[in-house]
C-alpha cells in the first residue's frame, strides 16, 4: 500500500510518493535512480525531479518523518540507536574493535533514513547526546584546495553561493544575545529552505561564560569570536544550528534535507517517488563489455528477494561512505584482488574503492560540579542538547608556538614515509596519490594554520563535559567486502589515530581539557576536575592518556574518502565531474568523494557538493 507524504494529502496538487511498496519501482523505468536518501540524495533529487526529469530515490531506511526524537531537537537522546546500522569495526589484524560505527542519523554522516538526516550524530557516550545539528561554513583554503587536487571548479567560489542558497538563518533575538547568541550577519544566507537559527531559550548561559574565559587560557593565542562561520576567529560562545522554533509545540524543531527539500508542501512534485526501507545490492550495466549503468538490484534483508528498476540516464550513488564502496565492489568496480576473494567478477579493476576512508576520533572528559551549583540551571541542565560553546584551535595554540614550528617541520619532512605507511597498511593505491593528499592536507594545518582540533565545552546534571577531535587527521582506512552477500555488512578497517601526528593532537587535547576544568574561571564550580576518567589523573603520562584515548574514542560520525574525487593514477575513483571511471552514466555524490577532512561539521559543506553534483548532472542530461 503507498504511503504518500502527508502534506500531498492537505491538497498539494503534485505529491511526492513515498512507500515501502517495492511495485513502485519493480521493472520501472526512471530517467534517474538515487540510492540513498541521506542528505546528498535528497538535495540532488530536489533538483532533478525539479526540472520535470522522473526520479526514484531507494533508501534503506525507514520514512521518519513523525517519529518525535527526529521531528524534535532535542530528544535527540531518545533516539536509542533507531535508524542506526551500527557497523562492527575491526583493527588491521582482523579482531572486531569493542566500538561499532555509527551509520544512521545525520546529515553530517550523509547515510540516514529519510528525515532522521540533519543531525550530528556519533556512536555512544558524549556526542550523540551534544551536538545535533552544528551549522558553520568550512575555510576558502580548504574549499580551494579540492581544485588543487586536480578537481577544475570545484572551489570556494562555486561553493560557497550554494551554501548561502540552502540556508535560511535566523538572527538571534534580543534575549538570545543576552544568554550568550551571537554571529555575524555576511556569512549567512537567509532565503534558502534549510532553517537555521539558534535554541529557544539558550540554555546554560553562565556555563558559557565560564567556558569563553577558560578557552583563551588553555589555548594561549585564540580568540573570542561571534560567529564559527566567519571563519576569522577560532571561539563562538555559541554556534547556530539547523533548527527552527516551533511556537505552537513550544520545540526547537529539526530542519535538514528531508524536510526542507522533500517533505515541505512547497517541495511536492509528482516525478519524485521514494521506496524506503530497500537496500541496493547493486549497479546494473548494459554488459559486461558495455559498462554504461542501466539500472539497480535491489531488495529488503528480511525476505532476501532481489529486484530491478532501471534508469535511461544515470545511476547515482549518495548512500555514503560506508555505503557506496560497497556498493561498487559487489557491481564489479574495485580491486580486483578484494573482488576476487569476495567471489565477485572484475569489471573495473579500481583499486582506489574503499580506500583513504578516515574520520576524526572524538572522546571526552568530565568534571563534577561543586555541590552548591548542581541545583544551578544556568550552569547544569537537564535538558541541554546544545553545546554552549565550540573552540577551534590550531597548531600554535594547541602546542605552543615553539613546539608547533617542530611539529610543523616534522609534517613537512615525514611526508614521504607516511604516504608509504599508507600504502603498506592498504590504506591508499600508491605512494604519490597518498603523498599528494596528505601533503594538501599538511599545507592547511602548516601553510594555512587552519585548526586541528575541535573542543567543545558542554554541561549536564551534575558534570561539566569536554567532547574533541582531531580535525585533520592523516590516519587512513578502508572498507570492503568480504562476500558477494548482498545484505552483509562491510569489513570497516579504521586505523583511527594510526598516525603519530593524530597521536599527539589526541593527547595535547585531552590535557587541555583537564586544563580547562582546573583553571581559575572553573576553581569555585569544579568539585572534581579528574571525574572521568578518573584513572587518567594529574601525573598521567602521554603513553597514559594515549592508551586512554584510544580505548575511548570513536568516529565523529564524518566519514569521507572511500570514493575520492581525484585523478585515477592516484587512486581516485571519481572525476571532477563524479563520474566513476570506467564507466558510464554512473556517478557519485555524496561525502565519499571528499579526499580530506573538513575543519567544520560537515553538513554545510556537503550541501554545497551535492547542489554542484546536481547541476552537473543537469549539464549533461
Amino acid at each position: 500500500m503507498l504511503s504518500i507524504s502527508l502534506l500531498a494529502l492537505a491538497g498539494v496538487a503534485a505529491a511526492t510518493i513515498i512507500t515501502t511498496d517495492r511495485s513502485v519501482a519493480v521493472n520501472q523505468t526512471f530517467d534517474y535512480i538515487i540510492v540513498g536518501g541521506g542528505l546528498s540524495g535528497i538535495t540532488v533529487a530536489n533538483k532533478l525531479s525539479g526540472e520535470g526529469y522522473s526520479v526514484l530515490i531507494i533508501e534503506a531506511g525507514p520514512d521518519a518523518q513523525d517519529v518525535p526524537a527526529v521531528l524534535n531537537a532535542e530528544e535527540r537522546g531518545n533516539l536509542n540507536g533507531y535508524c542506526n546500522w551500527q557497523y562492527p569495526a575491526f583493527d588491521e589484524s582482523g579482531s572486531q574493535l569493542s566500538w561499532s560505527i555509527d551509520s544512521g542519523v545525520g546529515d553530517d554522516i550523509d547515510r540516514a533514513s529519510l528525515g532522521a538526516n540533519g543531525s550530528f550524530a556519533s556512536d555512544g557516550r558524549h556526542a550523540s547526546e551534544g551536538l545535533p545539528q552544528v551549522w558553520f561554513r568550512p575555510t576558502k583554503a580548504e574549499l580551494d584546495t579540492l581544485q588543487a587536487l586536480g578537481n577544475p571548479g570545484w572551489n570556494w567560489d562555486t561553493l560557497e553561493p550554494y551554501i548561502d542558497a540552502i540556508e535560511r538563518f535566523t538572527p538571534p533575538d534580543e534575549v538570545q544575545i543576552s544568554q550568550g547568541a551571537a554571529y555575524d550577519p555576511s556569512v549567512h544566507g537567509y532565503n534558502g529552505p534549510v532553517n537555521v537559527s539558534f535554541p529557544t531559550p539558550m540554555r546554560i548561559p553562565q556555563a558559557q561564560k565560564l567556558y569563553k574565559k577558560a578557552v583563551p587560557i588553555i589555548f594561549p593565542g585564540l580568540t573570542v569570536g561571534n560567529d564559527l562561520s566567519s571563519r576569522t576567529s577560532t571561539v563562538s560562545a555559541s554556534t547556530s544550528w539547523t533548527i527552527w522554533y516551533n511556537p505552537e509545540t513550544q520545540k526547537n524543531t529539526r530542519s535538514s534535507a528531508a524536510y526542507g527539500l522533500l517533505y515541505a508542501s512547497g517541495q511536492q512534485r509528482d516525478t519524485l517517488t521514494v521506496l524506503a526501507e530497500h537496500a541496493v545490492a547493486k549497479v546494473l550495466f548494459k554488459s559486461d563489455r558495455d559498462l554504461t549503468a542501466s539500472g539497480v538490484q535491489f531488495g529488503n534483508a528480511s525476505d532476501g528477494v532481489l529486484f530491478e528498476a532501471y534508469a535511461s540516464k544515470e545511476i547515482i550513488l549518495a548512500a555514503g561512505s560506508l555505503a557506496t564502496a560497497p556498493i561498487l565492489e559487489r557491481s564489479g568496480i574495485g580491486s580486483s584482488s578484494i573482488l576476487n576473494k569476495a567471489g565477485v567478477k572484475t569489471l573495473v579493476d579500481l583499486p582506489g574503492v574503499g580506500r583513504n576512508l578516515n574520520d576524526q576520533p572524538g572522546t571526552g572528559t568530565s568534571a563534577l560540579v561543586a555541590d552548591s551549583f548542581q541545583n544551578d540551571t544556568s550552569i547544569v541542565d537537564g535538558r541541554n542538547l546544545f553545546a554552549p560553546i565550540i573552540s577551534l584551535a590550531n597548531t600554535d595554540q594547541l602546542f605552543g608556538t615553539s613546539n608547533s614550528w617542530q611539529i610543523s617541520n616534522d609534517l613537512l619532512r615525514d611526508l614521504n614515509s607516511r604516504a608509504n605507511a599508507l600504502v603498506k597498511a592498504g590504506a591508499a593505491v600508491n605512494a604519490a596519490g597518498a603523498r599528494a593528499v596528505i601533503a594538501a592536507a599538511t599545507n592547511l594545518i602548516v601553510s594555512n594554520k587552519l585548526p586541528v582540533v575541535e573542543f567543545v565545552g558542554e554541561s549536564y546534571p551534575s558534570v561539566f563535559t569536554a567532547v574533541f577531535w582531531p580535525l585533520m587527521p592523516l590516519s587512513r582506512g578502508y572498507i570492503h567486502i568480504n562476500t558477494s552477500n548482498p545484505f552483509a555488512t562491510p569489513v570497516i578497517t579504521p586505523r583511527l589515530l594510526s598516525d603519530s601526528f593524530d597521536q599527539k593532537v589526541a593527547v595535547a587535547v585531552a590535557r587541555k581539557s583537564r586544563d580547562a576544568f582546573t583553571s581559575a574561571p572553573f576553581q569555585q564550580y569544579v568539585a572534581d576536575a579528574y571525574l572521568d576518567p578518573s584513572d587518567v589523573g594529574p601525573n598521567a603520562t602521554d603513553a597514559q592518556y594515549l592508551d586512554w584515548y584510544r580505548q575511548t574514542s570513536y568516529g565523529a560520525s564524518h566519514w569521507i574518502g572511500s570514493t575520492s574525487m581525484l585523478p585515477r593514477e592516484w587512486g581516485g575513483v571519481v572525476d571532477s565531474h563524479l563520474r566513476v571511471y570506467g564507466t558510464k552514466r554512473l556517478r557519485v555524490v555524496d561525502a565519499g568523494i571528499l579526499p580530506f577532512q573538513l575543519t567544520t561539521h560537515s553538513m554545510s559543506a556537503l550541501y554545497a557538493t551535492s547542489q554542484r553534483a546536481a547541476d552537473l548532472i543537469l549539464d549533461d542530461a
